[in-house]
């Protein structure tokens, strides 16, 4: 599936049209998958950011407030969960990318294999945000690999390797 599809899904449903109404100002920022490639499963999530209102402030006429919160719409898509911390601004997230989300089980087996990994992986955790793709490849033993990649040129960005026990900075004894 695209991300402009599952964006399309979501703007027919009862639930973002009344979140839209009530948030007007509320924008597509990220996407959170997990994509199990073993049992052929994914998890969805799409990520608007709801910025603060203008308000008036005393040096200037207008200034656009900094922070905002979060609202997560979980696939398939009812109301929103919406966050109570208060977070940085975040920029609009396109959805006209060259790796889209039904490609990237093949952009990952490509990528591993040119950069020499044997891994065989089983999931893959997906972050879309600021217009790349943050991937991490997991298989059953734990072993990692995260690719950080251009969403709209597809342009790989970093690649490494390692083991979840590693990326959590456990020490052994």
């Amino acid at each position: 599936m695209k991300i402009s599809e599952l964006i399309s899904e979501l703007k027919e449903t009862e639930y973002y049209k009344k979140f839209k109404d009530e948030n007007p100002s509320a924008f597509f920022t990220a996407g959170f998958f997990i994509l199990n490639t073993k049992e052929k499963t994914e998890e969805i999530q799409l990520d608007f950011f709801l910025p603060k209102q203008n308000r008036v402030c005393p040096n200037q006429s207008k200034s656009q407030i900094s922070e905002g919160k979060i609202a997560a719409f979980e696939h398939p898509f009812k109301k929103p969960k919406i966050f109570d911390e208060e977070i940085k601004p975040m920029q609009p997230q396109t959805t006209e990318i060259k790796i889209d989300l039904d490609d990237l089980e093949q952009t990952c087996k490509t990528i591993i294999k040119e950069n020499n990994s044997l891994i065989i992986f089983t999931k893959i955790i997906a972050i879309l945000k600021d217009n790349q793709w943050n991937l991490t490849c997991m298989d059953d033993m734990l072993e990692i690999v995260r690719i950080k990649l251009d969403a709209i040129t597809g342009e790989l960005i970093e690649f490494n390797k390692g083991s979840l026990i590693d990326m959590m900075g456990i020490k052994k004894k």
